[in-house]
């Protein structure tokens, strides 16, 4: 008994295996070109619209810097002699105490977290 339907299955796969794909506009390099040149438009128009945003939104100003006492009061200089004697046992004494002021884009942990990291590296 033969089956009508395997040489219709078998010239399907002949067909599906003899496609070929041809490249974007006939050329490889032409299509690369093609690609590149419309991320370079891409690109250029979110540049301008970034441009456009700044011009047309300006940043709000700045609150004034807040005020910094001149000189720490005696609780706080006591609580830091306190820290500094049990950290290092006594074996280090306080040159001395000056307040600082936080900056509204450096944070004083990131700060010191980047003092620590670039403290480890080798100088060659």
């Amino acid at each position: 008994m033969i089956s009508l339907t395997t040489p219709v299955l078998a010239e399907a796969a002949v067909v599906t295996t003899k496609t070929t794909f041809e490249p974007l506009f006939g050329n490889q390099w032409l299509a690369l070109l093609v690609i590149l040149a419309g991320i370079a438009v891409f690109m250029f128009a979110v540049a301008a619209v970034g441009r456009w945003l700044a011009a047309t939104h300006p940043d709000e100003p700045l609150p004034p810097p807040p005020v910094v006492e001149s000189a720490p009061s005696i609780e706080v200089f006591a609580a830091i002699a306190a820290a500094i004697a049990v950290t290092f046992e006594g074996k280090a004494r306080i040159a001395s105490i000056q307040p600082v002021s936080i900056d509204s884009g450096h944070l004083q942990w990131s700060a010191e977290g980047r003092r620590q990291i670039y403290s480890s590296h080798k100088v060659r």
